[in-house]
């Protein structure tokens, strides 16, 4: 898993180069991650999701972000959760965060990166959510 998920990582790095991770793989921080136009009260935030054990055969479970994150007329989006701690574990950098209750639809990894779902794809899906599309 480790080599899969260091080859995870370095395709990340393409798009969001400032990214930091774990020791260990296990979680991945983007600190300036870009939120869709005119959505939110602010234009980015923090972003980070963990890897479960089983990974990537078993999907990420919800991410964390900013704690003042809020849509634009200062509502709460769907699926959103003020605190460090989702359903699917605690955030592993302290901090104030909040969560969105969010899986893909559906998972398919496959034996190669690039044939099927990764952290790009993870990272698709929760733009989606991010811009109110219901994909869970």
């Amino acid at each position: 898993m480790y080599e899969r998920v260091r080859q995870e990582i370095e395709l990340l790095k393409n798009k969001y180069p400032n990214l930091v991770h774990g020791e260990q793989l296990s979680w991945v921080l983007i600190p300036k991650y870009k939120l869709p136009a005119g959505r939110f009260n602010k234009g980015g935030t923090k972003l980070l999701f963990v890897l479960p054990a089983g990974y990537p055969n078993t999907g990420i479970d919800n991410f964390f972000v900013d704690v003042d994150l809020r849509l634009h007329d200062g509502g709460n989006p769907s699926g959103f959760n003020i605190g460090s701690n989702s359903s699917s574990g605690a955030a592993p950098i302290a901090g104030d965060w909040a969560w969105f209750s969010w899986h893909p639809a559906e998972w398919r990894p496959a034996a190669t990166v690039e044939a099927g779902d990764n952290l790009l794809t993870f990272l698709h899906g929760v733009n989606l959510c991010l811009q109110g599309q219901e994909t869970t």
